[in-house]
């Protein structure tokens, strides 16, 4: 008995074994069907357009695993060259030679896990192996083809071509503003910062602008709100267009000419200050009371004066606020604290007039829909924290600023509006290959195309000649029972 035990696969084994056959037979049912499909699409091409030069070899990264197929390289009268087959299928969509599929993956993997340990994930979950540095390589060409659609809806939207595409309506948005901080790559570091941002500088590190918006919160349990209809953008990119890339978005994503009022909470940067400014919609500027309060405990060390600037805050009275740091720096002995309450007294008085927040201020906003409530805001540093600082900024890594940028725009997208958004808001324009209607049987030539034999008409069907499995027999008496033309890919 012990013997016929020791003898038997353990079912670990058995499941990863049967795993890695299947995936080695969906490769090439794939390859059969490339291949298939691109003799299709030669048999339709505008023959006067499109000349057959050769054969070419590629290999197709799948999550299944590698997919080695041949294809049609055509020249065209019109100039230039093509693979028709990549072309119809999509495959310029991946990045390289990577199926979307696969690249989605590898994006969301690492969108969430250090390089090495997405690769690790991807590799033991799928059928393709892939090294950190692959997994890199798919994620920043994907990261840039994100900017480029970024860049173009930017452009049309610029220049007024695409027009108010936001269909959410809202008479209110809140948007709040902050930076991150985050480590350089040795050789890209710069000891200066962000020219745009006051704050104190950090040797070695560099503040990326994050800028979130959303409609008010709604409620989800007894003591937990959430935001509604979340936008959120992070870049290096400068204040200018920092700001007009996050204004973009917006109006793709709100029915702008519906606003009525912004409500802007910031840190009091003066970057923050001219986003406030740039929109012709009333906008409520206020320093964020997280901040605010953050200042106070880094300045005053007596509780008793804390309290005391606690409660000119509650009664709104800014110039008692004011007068009071100033009489508490006129009667510090000691040199280092007093410089501490002379910042303070700087801070607030460059914020003299966004010190209350919209409620303290008594502003009255336009009423908000059913279930929506307009409350306290300061979620920046709960977003900060779950959009950037999660993945980029506690995990010792550093950047450079094209990796960081291209981190940051997926995490925001992903975690908000999500990717198929902003990739679907402007389709990319659909290759034109005006293919003609199939030959019937008397008029198809025995020879199509230039020094290329049409010895295909009578190839075998798929897996003819391979292995005889009962998966095999399905696929090929699927293909057998309809005809080529009536096959969903044409």
């Amino acid at each position: 008995m012990n013997k016929l035990t020791d003898d038997v696969m353990d079912f670990k084994s058995f499941e990863k074994n049967v795993f890695i056959l299947m995936c080695k037979i969906a490769c090439e049912l794939i390859q059969k069907y490339l291949e298939l499909w691109d003799l299709v699409i030669m048999a339709r091409r505008d023959k006067d357009e499109y000349f057959i030069i050769n054969l070419r070899t590629t290999t197709i990264k799948t999550i299944m695993g590698e997919v080695i197929f041949k294809r049609r390289y055509y020249k065209k009268k019109s100039g230039g060259y093509t693979f028709l087959l990549d072309e119809a299928i999509g495959l310029e969509k991946g990045c390289g030679l990577v199926s979307e599929n696969l690249t989605e993956l590898i994006v969301v993997e690492c969108s969430e896990k250090p390089f090495r340990k997405a690769a690790d994930s991807i590799s033991s979950l799928t059928g393709q192996s892939i090294s950190a540095m692959g997994a890199w390589g798919v994620f920043n060409r994907f990261g840039e083809r994100l900017e480029k659609q970024e860049d173009r809806l930017y452009e049309l939207d610029r220049n007024d071509i695409v027009g108010q595409l936001g269909e959410i309506p809202c008479k209110v948005i809140f948007g709040e503003y902050d930076d991150v901080w985050l480590s350089m790559q040795k050789e890209k570091r710069q000891k200066n910062g962000n020219a745009d941002n006051t704050e104190q500088k950090k040797p070695g590190m560099k503040p990326m602008h994050v800028a979130t918006a959303y409609t008010g919160w709604e409620q989800e349990n007894e003591n937990r709100y959430r935001t509604v209809d979340k936008v959120a953008y992070a870049s290096y990119e400068n204040t200018s267009e920092f700001i007009s890339k996050f204004e973009m978005l917006l109006r793709q994503r709100f029915d702008m000419d519906g606003v009525e009022c912004r409500i802007i909470n910031g840190d009091g940067a003066h970057w923050i200050k001219t986003a406030a400014e740039t929109d012709g919609v009333e906008a409520i500027l206020q320093l964020d009371p997280y901040h605010r309060s953050q200042a106070i405990f880094k300045a005053i060390s007596n509780k008793s004066d804390r309290k005391i600037l606690f409660d000119l805050l509650k009664e709104n009275n800014v110039e008692g606020v004011l007068l009071t740091i100033a009489e508490l720096a006129a009667i510090t002995s000691d040199e280092d604290q007093r410089k501490k309450i002379l910042g303070l007294f700087d801070y607030f008085h460059s914020n003299k007039n966004n010190l209350l927040t919209w409620q303290e201020r008594g502003e009255v906003l336009p009423a908000p829909p059913d279930g929506i409530f307009y409350r306290s805001l300061g979620v920046q540093e709960t977003s900060n924290c779950s959009l950037i600082t999660l993945r980029m900024k506690h995990r010792k890594g550093s950047w450079s600023v094209a990796g960081a940028n291209n981190m940051a725009r997926i995490l925001c997208y992903r975690n908000t509006i999500g990717i198929d958004v902003i990739m679907g808001t402007l389709p990319e324009s659909l290759p034109v290959m005006d293919f003609e209607l199939p030959l019937s049987a008397a008029k198809a030539p025995l020879y199509d195309g230039t020094g290329y034999d049409g010895g295909w008409l009578y190839a075998d069907m798929p897996f003819d000649q391979a292995f005889k499995t009962n998966g095999r027999d399905a696929i090929k008496n699927m293909l057998r029972q309809r005809p080529l033309a009536e096959l969903h890919f044409i």
